[in-house]
């Protein structure tokens, strides 16, 4: 596996490695939002500690924070190698992962028990968020070692 810093901000790896690596955040944080979801669930009915669901909420925070500055990292000079539909991807990525921080940022915001009320609508976006991303840049596709292309589909 190639891995060099290009700039401070992007990094350079084999484009299957970075998707590997992507998948497996994607994983991580699905394993997260379930189990805080089940902490949540727990504190709503009055079985849970609070203090255990804002240590989780906080836990979730951090990792969607470092999973979203990873992936553009990685992406970014990824996609810029495909002149035909990089910068378009490029573009897409960056809006999309806009959107989805203050989306986020706001459905994390607060105490932990207004963060576990508005729960399970987050889980459902980012699921979703996750699923269309695996579909579009995530995909095997678009995220080749032979990036070279001129298809519309890659």
């Amino acid at each position: 596996m190639r891995t060099t810093t290009t700039t401070n901000r992007e990094v350079w790896m084999e484009p299957s490695h970075a998707r590997a690596l992507i998948l497996e955040q994607h994983e991580r944080l699905r394993r997260l939002l379930t189990e805080t979801q089940v902490l949540a669930d727990r504190v709503l009915a009055g079985e849970g500690g609070v203090a255990a669901l804002e240590q989780q909420i906080e836990l979730l925070r951090t990792a969607f924070w470092d999973h979203n500055q990873s992936e553009e990292a990685l992406l970014e000079p990824i996609l810029r190698l495909d002149f035909a539909w990089g910068p378009a991807r490029i573009a897409r990525m960056l809006e999309e992962h806009g959107a989805e921080h203050a989306a986020i940022r706001e459905a994390l915001a607060g105490g932990a028990l207004e963060v576990a009320a508005r729960l399970a609508e987050l889980v459902e976006d980012i699921d979703a968020h996750m699923a269309a991303e695996e579909r579009t840049f995530l995909s095997p596709g678009v995220l080749r070692d032979d990036i070279v292309t001129v298809e519309g589909g890659g």
